[in-house]
Order: structure tokens, then sequence, then C-alpha cells
């Protein structure tokens, strides 16, 4: 799904600049040989290709469409330079000499770089000459530690890598001629970043951003939970906390994600749910499209709850909080940058389901701080955009595209 008016041309990027994306984001080409990729991507790129009057494209393609590929680029195929699949960051390591080959000629194309990271060979993408833009979206390093993914030597070598990954975006931070834009001030920090700015992701549309009409409480009250079905999110704290709220009052509580992974993850929160004495007030509804039927769940709820151990600027408290569903989250990574506790959400500390029940038992009894919460995320929902995100980034693109 894309937008339905096309952004105009930004009045003040340079005629004629020519923009690359490198992007770590495995994708696959349809029959008319248009790229398809997951909605967030695939919605900021077009997002900042129609600001730009256009864009060429370098990523990883694989044989076939997988399910979670639902945006279809608006990029022309004669634009779109083929990488390797990069499935793994292990699994890429084959391609490395290959791939930087195909990097340096795809860069040499082009006036100015947008680079994405996480990339699952980064050093490829060291000592490239063009100006450049590193758009960071999370933490590798964090998700690694608390990932369930890697076991014995496989952990090693995914730790090993995301160091090394951790320490070639620091280099790549202190070239010249560019600059940065991290997901949340936690990165910012940590890789010492001084040219750019922070930004909170996001990939709805303001024209998509219909809050509920009504904000009153359901009785019971709902409770929802969107995202990947990984340790690094916290459900199973989520699932804790709300046991031990619903042995104190009845409420529900609605799960939407699955595993993109393979790996028990997913099955884990389904025995926890099974096992759970209050399993008929659990939901698990398993992965929708990102569109409207996604949206009507955001508005049906009361309560929106993150509990992650890991997390850059989680897109779904975005989501949640324009359409009128105040948000819950936990104080790690970039979440403080964009939820300030008290105004537009509240925080809690990772990894402590009776602070987490708490303080929804808090709002939940409080209504006036439920209402005043979700009327200043409805308030505040312009500033969270796609439209403003990827305005911000073409501002940080235009400081380094060169004079024609």
């Amino acid at each position: 799904m894309i937008s339905s008016k096309r952004s105009p041309i930004s009045n003040t990027w340079p005629k004629n600049a020519r923009l690359g994306f490198i992007l770590g984001t495995n994708s696959a080409c349809g029959a008319d040989g248009r790229v398809h990729m997951n909605h967030a991507n695939g919605r900021l790129i077009d997002a900042i290709a129609e600001r730009t009057g256009g864009a060429r494209l370098c990523v990883p393609i694989l044989p076939e469409i997988d399910r979670g590929m639902t945006h279809v680029l608006q990029i022309e195929p004669h634009d779109v330079v083929k990488l390797p699949p990069l499935r793994s960051t292990i699994h890429a390591q084959r391609y490395f000499f290959s791939a930087r080959r195909i990097l340096r000629q795809f860069a040499s194309t082009v006036d100015v770089l947008f680079l994405r990271f996480p990339f699952q060979l980064p050093r490829a993408l060291l000592g490239l000459p063009q100006p450049k833009l590193l758009h960071i979206a999370g933490d590798s390093t964090e998700a690694i530690k608390i990932s369930a993914d890697y076991r014995g030597l496989k952990r090693f070598a995914a730790e090993r890598f995301a160091s090394d990954a951790h320490a070639t975006m620091q280099r790549i931070v202190g070239e010249p001629h560019t600059r940065v834009a991290t997901n949340g001030a936690d990165m910012w920090s940590k890789l010492g970043c001084h040219a750019g700015r922070v930004v909170v992701s996001s990939c709805i549309y303001q024209h998509e951003m219909v809050p509920k009409e009504n904000l009153d409480r359901h009785d019971p009250p709902r409770i929802l939970f969107v995202g990947y079905l990984r340790p690094e999110k916290g459900v199973d704290i989520l699932l804790d906390a709300f046991d031990q709220l619903r042995a104190k009052r009845k409420l529900s509580l609605t799960i939407v994600g699955g595993s993109d992974r393979a790996t028990g993850a997913e099955q884990e929160i389904r025995d926890r749910v099974a096992a759970s004495p209050f399993r008929e007030d659990i939901r698990i509804k398993g992965m929708i499209d990102f569109g409207d039927a996604l949206f009507d769940l955001y508005r049906e709820h009361d309560l929106y709850v993150l509990p992650s151990r890991s997390e850059g600027t989680p897109r779904s408290v975005v989501e949640a909080r324009a359409l009128g569903c105040p948000a819950i989250a936990t104080r790690v990574g970039g979440v403080p940058t964009s939820i300030t506790d008290g105004e537009n959400g509240l925080l809690v500390p990772p990894n402590d389901p009776t602070a987490l029940a708490n303080t929804m038992q808090r709002v939940l009894d409080d209504e006036p701080l439920r209402q005043r919460l979700a009327q200043t995320g409805i308030d505040q929902r312009s500033r969270y955009s796609l439209e403003t995100f990827a305005d911000q980034l073409v501002g940080e693109l235009e400081q380094l595209v060169p004079p024609h």
C-alpha cells in the first residue's frame, strides 16, 4: 500500500542530484521486475524517493517473494542493482567480495548515498567515497545478547560479528562527508555521532492516522501487543504481568504477531498462553498485514503495551498513539526518545512484570490519566507521521549533496 497522494519534490533538493539507497533488507522481484520488500522499509524508500525526484536502489534479492514482502516499490526496475541473497550475517560472509564489488560500482553511479544499518556485510561499506547518510535502526549487539536464535559456536560467531559491525559503524561515522540519523538517542550516544540528528521511525501516513472517536474505556478493559514473537520483545514479561493483574480484575489481552525466524520462540509463547489460568482471556491473532485491519485493532483496545528488552524507536508505539490507544513501554534503547514519560505514554523498567502490572493497573484505574495520554498521542500524531520522518531524512541528505 502506498500513499494516496504523491509528495512534491523538495524545493531545496538540488536538481539532477542522484540518490542511491543501500539496504540489507532481503527483498524479491515480481514478474514485472519490481522489487517487493517489507512495508516499513518500502514505504520509507518510496517517500524519500518522491521527495528527491527518484532514486536508485542496491538490495539483496531472494529467489521468491515471501509473506512479509507486502510493499511493491515504485523505483523502476532499471534503477535496481541486485545484491546476492544475504539471509543472515553468517550466511552473507561467503558473498563478501562479490557484494563489495557490486556496492562500489553502484555507489559510483550516484551523488549521495543512504545506507541503512544493520547491514549483513558492514565492512563492505567502508571507504565509499560518496557523501552518505547512515540511518541506524537499532542495536544488533543488544538484540543478539537477548536472542534465543543463537547457541554454542553460532552464538559466539554472532556476537563477534555484532561487535565488529558496531566498530565498523563507528569507523564509517567518522568518515568525511558523513551524517547520521539514529532511531533514538541511545545509539547516537553509543556511536559517538557528531553530525546529523536523532529520529523516531514511522511508516504510517498522516491520512491513515484516524483515531477512535470514543476514548472511553471498555468494560472489561482490553490490552494489546503488536510485534514479532521473539525473546527481545518481552512477551513473556507481558504474560506474567497480565496474569498478576487478571488475578485482581477482569480484562483481556490480544497478541498480534508471529515469528519471522526458524526458532521455537513463537511456540514457547503459545505454550505459555496455554498454561495460563486466564488463557480464555488471551487471544493470539498471528501476523496481520499492515493496514486497515491492524489499525482497527489499535482503535478497539484501551491500552497498548510493549515490554521489549531491546528496541530502536518502535513504530507500533507511534501507530497506537496516533489511533487513540495510549502506550506503556519499557525504558530501553530508543524508546525514551519516542515516549516522554507521563506526557504521551508511560515508561517502565525492563524485565519487571510486577512494575508493568502495577503501571497497567494505574492507567486502567485512572481514567482521566488514560484519556489524557490518549488525547496527547492524538494531538501529537503529525510529529510522528511517515511524511515527517521522510522530511527529516531528506533534510539530512540535502546537506550532503555536492553542488552541480
